[in-house]
């Protein structure tokens, strides 16, 4: 099965990530894509915690698509059901 987008949550300032649910059928996935990752998408510097959600928005298809990927992959984090997106999986491949 493939995940599906859910819901955002918001941005953790403690953890710099924007949390994000998925849903594979019924379970629903914790997903997670670092500021820092977003950021290097976007070439961006010093995005307020504020403008977290808008900077999401931009990206959400290719963050949900690489959260897709890395579970389909079984690239998890700790626990069956989480998933972190990072710079290096936003990050084009020359």
């Amino acid at each position: 099965m493939s995940l599906t987008f859910l819901r955002a949550q918001g941005h953790d300032y403690q953890t710099g990530t924007f949390l994000f649910f998925m849903a594979d059928g019924e379970t629903e996935i914790q997903c997670g894509v670092s500021d820092s990752a977003m950021d290097d998408a976007e070439k961006a510097r010093n995005v307020r915690e504020n403008q977290r959600g808008d900077q999401f928005a931009r990206l959400q298809d290719r963050i949900t698509d690489c959260a897709a990927k890395k579970y389909l992959a079984g690239n998890l984090e700790a626990g069956a059901s989480r998933i972190l997106v990072r710079s290096i999986d936003l990050t084009p491949r020359k």
